[in-house]
């Protein structure tokens, strides 16, 4: 009985010294120290991404609504469904980001086939946003 008494003694104070902790409230843990300007809907910088058959290659143009936050563009291509998110995007350029409002990149030789492109707005090592998506189909040479 002795034994119980100090059971729950100890128990009740550990109780009393934890409730007394304070801890931050779940709000304030997930506040973002700096704020970075991204884009939440994808494509949202792009005003215009297309592609056309140049030669034997395939010429990217795309067109911005703001250059802020983006130091470069990483023009992609995937030979599968582009809708896929398990299709594999090579990386065909990396283009720097200038004053322009208006890029362009040629890929010399593409091979027949559905090649869907899309560029990724970079600032620096993260990824900011997504253009839309373009296909060309190129029958053989």
């Amino acid at each position: 009985s002795n034994l119980m008494k100090t059971m729950f003694i100890i128990l009740a104070a550990v109780l009393v010294i934890t409730s007394s902790w304070t801890t931050k409230p779940l709000s304030t843990l997930n506040t973002p120290i700096c704020k970075i300007e991204k884009s939440t809907i994808s494509g949202e910088r792009f005003s215009f991404f297309r592609t056309h058959r140049q030669g034997k290659g395939i010429t990217a143009t795309w067109g911005l609504f703001t250059n802020a936050g983006v130091t470069d563009f990483i023009l992609e291509r995937t030979y599968e469904d582009p809708t896929d998110p398990y299709s594999f995007w090579e990386e065909v350029g990396n283009i720097p980001c200038t004053s322009n409002r208006s890029f362009k990149f040629t890929e010399q030789n593409v091979f027949p086939g559905y090649i869907s492109y899309r560029v990724v707005a970079m600032n620096g090592l993260t990824q900011v946003d997504v253009s839309d998506i373009s296909t060309e189909h190129i029958v053989q040479h």
